[in-house]
């Protein structure tokens, strides 16, 4: 366990899966610790510096994992913007990009970025390798899916963002009043494809 900052800390080299280790230390209502955040990696701990006290976290290394919550999250890909130009980097039918994009299920890895934003991966080879935007989106429309690299991620708020979106779920994936979070990491999303209308009837409704 390494500092990171005046008031959090970082966890490496786990031995069991990030977010089974963020969620068995949150369990345990240690004093101090605020918040316990899983990455692919690490997990990152928010701390009150006046309390929290390092010798105090437990080894985790042998909980048990939860058995994952799988997602089925429908896409509108129709409404990809860079669906046609993403396919052509990758030098494939925008069809086969979306027939791979679907065939797989996704590892939460993280949520970041704004609330409720889902890192997942990995993306099939064949559709892997995408570099971010050279100029990144003032605006991305809620419920965007999007890829770069060997990941691919909901944007469920409307949010400035660089990714090749693909897609658009009709879905309500955040609602920050209300404390709706229904993705976590540890859990898994496999994406549908759907037609404009399903879109159209599907819009706003709740993961």
């Amino acid at each position: 366990m390494a500092p990171l900052g005046d008031s959090a800390w970082i966890l490496s080299e786990l031995e069991a899966a990030p977010h089974a280790v963020a969620a068995t230390l949150e369990s345990l209502a240690i004093q101090g610790l605020i918040e316990a955040v899983a990455s692919y990696e690490t997990v990152g701990l928010y701390v009150d510096p006046s309390v929290f006290d390092p010798e105090t976290i437990p080894s985790v290394a042998s909980q048990e994992v939860a058995p994952p919550r799988t997602h089925t999250v429908p896409v509108c890909y129709e409404m990809g913007e860079d669906l046609a130009a993403a396919a052509d980097a990758l030098g494939l039918p925008a069809q086969r990009l979306i027939e791979f994009h679907t065939a797989k299920e996704y590892d939460c890895f993280a949520i970041g970025f704004c609330p409720g934003f889902p890192y997942l991966g990995y993306l099939d080879e064949r559709i892997s390798g995408l570099p971010r935007l050279s100029s990144p989106r003032p605006r991305v429309p809620a419920g965007s899916v999007a890829i770069t690299g060997r990941q691919t991620g909901i944007y469920p708020l409307e949010r400035p963002g660089g990714w090749n979106i693909i897609g658009r779920t009709p879905l309500c994936l955040v609602d920050v009043a209300a404390r709706y979070f229904p993705i976590s990491a540890g859990d898994r999303i496999r994406f549908e494809s759907i037609s404009v209308g399903d879109y159209d009837r599907l819009l706003g409704e709740r993961l």
